[in-house]
């Protein structure tokens, strides 16, 4: 289970005062509901659900007994399924409260989604003063990138920053091993969505990918990517989904749900432009094509020929040596 984050003053609690306080008929109702789930659950999350909803009643024509609810419901995801701590700027973000509407209320009808989205972006509100902030609007994206374009080693170190910016272990882990899967093996999203624990080989060669599907193959990742994928291998265990370990189908949706609903970034990965990087990684370096070709499940030359435009140019002497040859002698007979 995550931590559960302690509040050892009003700051840390979040408290408005200029909202007031709850009418001892509410603040009964609050110190006296009790949810509908495992009572073990409730003890790890009550004085968290507690103190939000006294911060926040005042402010909210909700019901104490509706508000508790939807707050209990809530705050038992985030930090049961989602592994978020309890931490208000970390389990109240837009983009939590999104995947939690999207993926944990199936058995509730479309209006009380709405319902229970409303309520909570109101608590939020609340709780941060950010009235008028759309739940989409966080941080201004950067136009769409090119998507036949490599990614730089600056956009690389970013999207680095973007997989550890995320607000639970399992989602980063999802993000890392997202990024080993493009940039160190040039898989795409078929691929990534079949390949499981067992497909990985782990020795002193390094990590062998079985790619199985339509483009069945065997693929070594890149040394700098090898490490994410051991963890994630390692965390998960054996039999389950290397990707998305608690899926059930092999629903390409699933890569971009998760980029889709990823914490607020200014670069998101794409795994076109991932697998363009690693070819181009491995034209530049020298990998003889027939191996790259096997690796990538191309069966063409004449498939490479959009990336030659993206080559650096080779200086002077790397041209004449390389094409001198490094066995040449020099014979002139």
């Amino acid at each position: 289970m995550p931590s559960i984050h302690r509040y050892s003053d009003d700051c840390h609690r979040g408290v408005l005062p200029e909202q007031g306080t709850p009418p001892p008929r509410a603040l009964r109702q609050i110190k006296d509901y009790t949810p509908n789930f495992p009572s073990q659950h409730w003890d790890a999350i009550a004085n968290f659900v507690r103190d939000v909803a006294r911060d926040v009643q005042c402010a909210t024509s909700t019901p104490v007994s509706d508000l508790m609810s939807v707050l209990a419901r809530y705050v038992l995801w985030a930090w049961q399924t989602a592994g978020i701590d309890l931490d208000r700027e970390l389990l109240f973000r837009p983009d939590v409260i999104e995947e939690f509407i999207d993926h944990a209320c199936p058995t509730l009808t479309s209006s009380s989604r709405g319902t229970y989205r409303s309520r909570l972006l109101r608590v939020r509100r609340i709780l941060f003063d950010t009235e008028g902030t759309s739940v989409r609007s966080y941080t201004a994206p950067l136009p769409p990138a090119d998507p036949r374009r490599p990614y730089s080693a600056a956009e690389l170190s970013a999207l680095r920053n973007w997989a550890s910016a995320q607000h639970s272990e399992i989602r980063r882990r999802d993000c890392w091993t997202l990024l080993a899967l493009g940039a160190g093996a040039g898989l795409a999203s078929e691929d990534i969505v079949r390949l499981k624990t067992d497909d990985v080989t782990i020795d002193s060669l390094g990590i062998l990918l079985q790619v199985t599907g339509r483009r069945a193959r065997l693929v070594p990742v890149l040394a700098a990517w090898e490490q994410p994928i051991i963890d994630a291998t390692v965390a998960i265990g054996p039999g389950l989904p290397l990707f998305g370990a608690q899926r059930t189908s092999f629903n390409n949706n699933a890569i971009s749900a998760l980029v889709g609903r990823s914490s607020a970034s200014r670069i998101k990965p794409s795994l076109q432009r991932l697998r363009i990087t690693w070819i181009l990684h491995h034209l530049a370096i020298g990998t003889p094509v027939s191996h790259l070709m096997r690796a990538a499940g191309i069966e063409s030359l004449a498939a490479f020929d959009r990336y030659l435009r993206d080559l650096p140019d080779p200086d002077e002497n790397e041209f004449r040596t390389a094409l001198r040859g490094t066995h040449h002698t020099g014979d002139k007979s």
